[in-house]
């Protein structure tokens, strides 16, 4: 638990050193990132807005020269003059043509934006010529009302061609003469938006709400109309005085992606420095609670029991007063402790030699020793055998008042007392000595053995409801360890508590006191443990092999 509360003291200090140092990591990443992102953002923008100008301003020059080169057929003196004509002056006709051919195979030649120019007169001229042709045949289009209802020139789209028109008139009298038509080229014009190859941007351009041309970026794709698309950037406006509207539009993505990979440096040093700022973080949190662990450590220490624990110093104030408190309350604690078991075997003692006093040992060995020898001239040997055992078993239990001796005379006693209860109990129950010989000279308290016999034939042996009872008495070492067992086949605890460790708090009268007094002498370590399972009970006293030597 205490390590446990440790970690967590270590973990929250880095916690807090992870929140100290991340809030303003993060707040001037965060800023960083923001403002490189803007700036990113407005350099595309900036561009796309460049860019946009720029194809504006091609296009108006575009515009301006297709109209530039069909004022000057309009204006053309030759052209009107020829308009002007009787259509039934055939040679004087053929004569001003003449003339007028060049002026408008000049103009196609010259402009690489015609493809092909017409004039259409409401005169019924007799020539063979693509150049110079008859209303007749126009008269029922649309575009060619519209011309003849303005003075300007007049923008029109048909079946994906693109066309200009004007009116051919007098100045005074005013009089219109004719219209002259030209085709544009296809080619020129979507080459102008070849610019924006790399930018995925949309382009239409709409005569009315008709839309009469789009060009989709390689960057955006084709399907870019079949598929839902956010645009970042939008522009529209009137393309020169062709009447028809232009609007450019551009894929947010194109911000966002480029903005998010030319942020990668800023990126990778923020990262760079958390992982330097957590590395940082697990050293100096380390070294900050070091002197903490090891005090922690210590105290762990003394609750497992050892006292002789020293509370190291430290360097940082506050902890060192803390450790040489607890040293001083430490040595308090032993000094108590000692008193205590000082007093405790005082009484002991005290009440043990009181004890013996009132038994009076010489007295009770000559009277059993007189029984044993009437019993023997009456021969009741029966009698004999259980005096001769009781003085045996009390020779051994009062021990000339020496509570500490071999472990061969508990032994003994032991036997003595196993062999007393056979003879109550008319051999009712079988006992069993599993003993190693080379610890019989093993230094242990006495009179450790017979509660627990005891204890085992009161409530083990005679609660059998059937089947013989069986005590065994096992001495064994173990990895510097003493273990003395006694054993029974008795159900009764197991019927209790199952396969389980009897609670110290459970422990009978006698039980306790052997617990208490190995522990008092030995330490928490050593002491008595009563566990109960299907085949029986059976008590443990563990004892520290180098607590056991002469």
């Amino acid at each position: 638990m205490n390590k446990e509360k440790r970690r967590s003291f270590l973990g929250r200090l880095r916690i807090a050193f992870v929140i100290v140092i991340l809030i303003p990591v993060l707040s001037l990443g965060g800023f960083i990132f923001y403002s490189s992102y803007k700036y990113v953002r407005d350099q595309r923008m900036t561009e796309s807005s460049n860019l946009v100008k720029q194809s504006r301003a091609a296009l108006d020059s575009w515009a301006e020269q297709c109209e530039s080169s069909l004022r000057y057929l309009a204006g053309n003196y030759t052209l009107q003059e020829f308009l002007k004509m009787d259509e039934n002056r055939y040679i004087e006709v053929n004569q001003a043509l003449k003339n007028v051919g060049p002026v408008l195979y000049n103009v196609v030649l010259t402009n690489q934006y015609y493809k092909k120019v017409s004039v259409y007169s409401d005169k019924p001229f007799h020539i063979d010529t693509n150049l110079i042709k008859n209303s007749e045949e126009i008269s029922g289009e649309s575009w060619y009302q519209e011309l003849l209802e303005t003075s300007d020139i007049y923008w029109w789209e048909q079946d994906g061609s693109m066309f200009i028109g004007r009116q051919i008139a007098t100045s005074y009298p005013v009089k219109t003469l004719g219209v002259v038509v030209a085709e544009l080229e296809r080619e020129p014009f979507e080459n102008s938006f070849q610019m924006f190859q790399q930018t995925p941007v949309r382009i239409e351009l709409k005569d009315g709400g008709d839309v009469i041309f789009q060009f989709f970026s390689a960057k955006l794709g084709q399907n870019a109309e079949d598929r839902e698309v956010r645009w970042g950037f939008e522009d529209s406006r009137a393309l020169a005085h062709t009447g028809w509207e232009i609007s450019y539009k551009i894929d947010q993505r194109y911000y966002s992606q480029n903005a998010i990979v030319s942020l990668w440096m800023p990126m990778a040093v923020i990262c760079a420095v958390l992982l330097a700022v957590w590395f940082c973080i697990h050293l100096l949190s380390g070294f900050l609670t070091r002197d903490l662990s090891a005090l922690v450590d210590e105290v762990n220490k003394v609750q497992d029991g050892n006292f002789d624990a020293v509370i190291p110093h430290s360097d940082i104030r506050e902890i060192n007063i803390l450790a040489e408190s607890m040293q001083s309350m430490l040595n308090k604690i032993k000094q108590l402790i000692r008193q205590v078991y000082t007093k405790e075997i005082e009484r002991q003692e005290l009440e043990l030699n009181l004890l013996q006093s009132k038994i009076s040992p010489h007295f009770l060995y000559n009277n059993l020793s007189a029984i044993n020898w009437l019993a023997i001239e009456c021969g009741e040997e029966r009698i004999s055998e259980i005096t001769t055992e009781m003085a045996s078993f009390y020779r051994t239990a009062l021990n000339k008042g020496n509570n500490i001796d071999r472990l061969s005379v508990e032994v003994t006693n032991i036997k003595a007392y196993m062999n007393l209860q056979l003879i109550a109990h008319e051999q009712e129950f079988d006992a069993e000595y599993e003993i190693e010989e080379e610890l019989l000279d093993c230094i242990v308290p006495i009179f450790i053995l017979q509660p627990l016999v005891e204890n085992a034939i009161e409530h083990g042996i005679d609660q059998l409801a059937e089947g013989k009872g069986r005590i065994r008495v096992r001495i064994r070492q173990e990895e510097g360890w003493m273990y003395l067992e006694v054993f029974d086949n008795g159900k009764t605890l197991y019927e209790q508590i199952g396969s389980a460790v009897l609670p110290i708090e459970n422990y009978g009268y006698g039980t306790q006191n052997v617990h208490k007094r190995i522990q008092l002498l030995y330490g928490s370590q050593c002491g008595l443990t009563i566990r109960a399972d299907e085949s029986g009970t059976v008590s443990v006293i563990k004892l520290n092999m180098r607590d056991l030597s002469n």
